[in-house]
């Protein structure tokens, strides 16, 4: 027979009341997390009402994205800035999370902007545009003539990105450093990738563009842009830069890339 039976509840009673489901609170009570008040002689567990309690204290800190085991240490502690100090470092913990998804949310934020430009993708028109500064993050190889495999050298980029500390596979291009000639055999070539911030940059300026598709389309379209310029009497920079707006989220290979080729029209003093 239980005594005070009334301040007691089956397992049943405080899963509804608590909102923590049967099975959950079984296991609660193997790993000795919050272990019945009474268990009778036929093995029906009991809980007290004060009991609730705890499970507030468990439900807040799961939420805050504490483990079974923490919470366990916490609810053994007995000294305030015992458990000011577990919560600070819940808190910092929160905090890095916080900071790891704001980045995830600006990598994703980038990869959009970068694909919705496959909506402007025309392979015959040239245009002037204005643009603000672009944070790049560049690759620490830099490769002469065009010959390098696209695929080996950006996952050798995003290595090398994951080790600067942007985790994520951020919108990738090309800069071609071009000959005084504009001979792409003998112009140098780096990867880069597009981060919410950098040291370096894509200058803010007056831009030529164009758009091509495909590994093959690359020189007709910076001859375009050539041509474009020395036709209207515009001074160009000597870096040309590629960026893979349809990228391998969408194409299988570099020969299906979309890619927005600019160059920077020099400004006269």
């Amino acid at each position: 027979m239980m005594s005070n039976r009334t301040d007691y509840l089956s397992i049943s009673e405080f899963a509804e009341l608590s909102g923590i489901k049967r099975k959950t609170l079984i296991y609660y009570d193997q790993i000795d997390l919050l272990k019945p008040r009474k268990v009778s002689d036929k093995g029906y567990r009991y809980y007290h009402y004060q009991q609730l309690y705890a499970v507030n204290m468990i439900i807040f800190f799961k939420d805050i994205g504490m483990s079974l085991e923490a919470i366990k240490e916490y609810s053994q502690l007995k000294s305030a800035d015992q458990i000011i100090e577990l919560i600070q470092n819940q808190k910092e913990k929160i905090r890095q999370k916080q900071l790891y998804y704001n980045r995830m949310e600006q990598m994703i934020d980038l990869q959009i902007q970068s694909l919705k430009e496959t909506e402007n993708f025309n392979d015959t028109s040239i245009s002037l545009v204005e643009y603000d500064e672009v944070a790049l993050f560049f690759s620490e190889t830099i490769y002469h003539g065009v010959h390098s495999r696209v695929s080996v050298s950006l996952s050798e980029l995003y290595q090398q990105c994951i080790a600067a500390g942007y985790e994520f596979p951020y919108p990738s291009g090309m800069a071609m450093y071009m000959a005084d000639d504009w001979n792409p055999e003998a112009s140098a070539a780096q990867y880069y990738v597009k981060v919410p911030d950098s040291s370096s940059v894509r200058p803010k300026g007056r831009y030529l563009e164009c758009y091509v598709q495909g590994h093959a389309e690359y020189k007709t379209g910076y001859e375009k842009l050539i041509n474009y310029a020395q036709k209207h009497k515009l001074s160009i920079m000597n870096t040309l830069y590629i960026d893979f707006i349809q990228n391998e989220l969408v194409a299988q290979n570099f020969d299906d890339f979309i890619m927005k080729m600019m160059i920077q029209i020099e400004e006269k003093k």
